[in-house]
C-alpha cells in the first residue's frame, strides 16, 4: 500500500535529507534553486503560451506593432512570476528543513508558499488581475469540494448562479463599464433596434455565431494539440460558445415590444446562461463566473465618490487581489500535497505544469510501497551542503 503524503511528516522520513525536494541528484538547496528557477521558466512559458498568446492568433487581422509587444510582455511577465514563486517556496522549504532539523507541517508547503507569493505586490495590473482571477475560483472550488458542500451535488444550482453572473457581467460589458474578459461579447442593440428588419438583426446574429464558432474550435484543438492526439478533440468550448451566443441573439430577435435595450439585454443575457449546461467541469466554470461577477461589482463600487464615507474609502484602498493571491495559493498547493482528490485538473495542471513537475515528483517518491522504499530512494542522492 502506498505512503501517504502526510506521513513525510511523521518518524523517520521527517528527518529524511531535504535533497528528496531536489530535482536532481547531488545538488545543494542553492544549486537545486537555481536549477528550478530556469526549468520553471521553460515549464510555465510552454504552459501558459497557449492561453496568453492566443489573442496574437484571434486579432491576427488587426496586429499592430503596440499590441503585439504589450501581448508579449504580460506573456513574459506572467511565466516569469509563476517560475520566480515556484523556485522560491522549493528553496524555502529546504531552508525551513535545515532550520528545523525535519519537515514541519506549517513548512511543507504552505507557508513557503505564502511567502514566495508575496512576490504578487511587484505584480503590474495586468498580471495580477490574470493571477488572481485563475486562482480565486480554483480556491474556493477546493474548498467547496473539501468540505463536500451541497452546491458541489447540484447542477441546477450551479447553472442558476452562472445565469446570475451572466447578468451582472453582460449588463456592465453592455453598457461599456466593463472590457475585461468574459464568454461572450454580443454586439450591442441600438436604441432603436426596433426598427430594423428581423433578415438584418438574423444576418449580424449569424456573423457573431460565426465567429464563436471558430473560436471554440481553435480552444477545443488545443489540448489535443498540446498531448498530439487529435482524437482527444471534444467540441466542448465549441457548444457552450455558439450555444450561449446563439442563444442570446435569438432572445434579442423575440418580439418583447414592452422591454427597453437594458430590459432585453439581461433577459438575454439570463436566459442565454443557460448554455452553462453544456460544459464539463461545471463547479469549475461556476466558481470563475462568480469571481468574475464580484470583480466587475467592485470596479463599479471603486468608481463611486467616498469623500464622505471614510468606510467605503477604506475599502476601497484594501487591495484585495494582492491579499488574495498568497492564501489562495498556498491553500491550493497545500490541498495538491494532501488532499489532490479535491483540488480540479486545471489547478492541479497549474501547479505541476509550472514548476517543471517537481511537486508530483515528491508525491511519487510518497507513493512508494513503504517507508523503506521511500528511505532507501532518497539515500540514493548524497547530502548536499545549503549552499553549493
Amino acid at each position: 500500500m502506498a505512503v501517504a503524503p502526510s506521513k513525510l511528516l511523521e518518524s523517520p522520513l521527517n528527518r529524511l535529507h531535504c535533497a528528496i525536494l531536489h530535482s536532481l541528484p547531488g545538488q545543494s538547496c542553492t544549486e537545486a534553486f537555481f536549477w528550478n528557477l530556469f526549468r520553471n521558466h521553460v515549464s510555465s512559458a510552454k504552459y501558459y503560451s497557449p492561453l496568453l498568446l492566443l489573442p496574437l492568433l484571434m486579432n491576427w487581422r488587426r496586429l499592430s506593432k503596440t499590441f503585439v509587444l504589450s501581448v508579449l510582455k504580460n506573456y513574459l511577465q506572467s511565466f516569469s512570476f509563476a517560475a520566480f514563486i515556484n523556485a522560491i517556496t522549493f528553496y524555502l522549504m529546504c531552508v525551513s528543513r535545515r532550520f528545523n532539523g525535519r519537515f514541519v507541517f506549517i513548512f511543507i508547503p504552505y507557508l513557503p508558499c505564502w511567502t514566495a507569493s508575496q512576490l504578487s505586490w511587484l505584480m503590474p495590473p495586468q498580471v495580477l488581475h490574470f493571477f488572481v482571477t485563475g486562482i480565486t475560483p480554483a480556491a474556493i472550488e477546493s474548498l467547496l469540494r473539501y468540505f463536500d458542500a451541497g452546491l458541489v451535488h447540484s447542477p441546477l444550482a450551479q447553472t442558476l448562479i452562472f445565469m446570475i453572473s451572466s447578468v451582472v457581467v453582460l449588463h456592465y460589458q453592455q453598457t461599456r463599464k466593463y472590457s475585461g474578459f468574459w464568454f461572450i461579447r454580443p454586439t450591442s442593440l441600438a436604441e432603436d433596434h426596433k426598427e430594423d428588419t428581423i433578415f438584418k438583426r438574423m444576418i449580424q446574429g449569424l456573423r457573431e455565431l460565426r465567429s464563436y464558432l471558430g473560436i471554440g474550435i481553435v480552444l477545443d484543438l488545443i489540448n489535443p494539440i498540446m498531448k498530439r492526439n487529435l482524437k482527444l478533440m471534444r467540441p466542448k468550448m465549441t457548444s457552450f460558445l455558439t450555444g450561449y451566443i446563439g442563444l442570446f441573439k435569438l432572445v434579442q430577435l423575440l418580439p418583447f415590444n414592452n422591454l427597453d435595450v437594458k430590459q432585453l439585454n439581461a433577459l438575454a443575457s439570463f436566459i442565454s446562461g443557460a448554455s452553462f449546461a453544456l460544459l464539463p467541469n461545471r463547479l469549475t466554470f461556476m466558481c470563475f463566473a462568480v469571481v468574475t461577477a464580484i470583480q466587475v461589482i467592485w470596479q463599479q463600487v471603486c468608481k463611486l465618490k467616498a469623500e464622505k464615507d471614510p468606510i467605503l474609502s477604506g475599502m476601497q484602498k484594501i487591495p484585495w487581489s494582492r491579499l488574495l493571491i498568497p492564501c489562495c495559493l498556498a491553500y491550493l498547493v497545500h490541498i495538491f500535497f494532501y488532499h489532490q482528490r479535491h483540488l480540479n485538473e486545471v489547478a492541479r495542471s497549474f501547479i505541476d505544469s509550472t514548476c517543471d513537475k517537481n511537486g508530483q515528483r515528491l508525491l511519487d517518491l510518497m507513493s512508494l510501497p513503504d517507508i523503506n522504499a521511500i528511505i532507501e530512494t532518497a539515500n540514493k542522492s548524497p547530502k548536499t551542503s545549503f549552499w553549493f
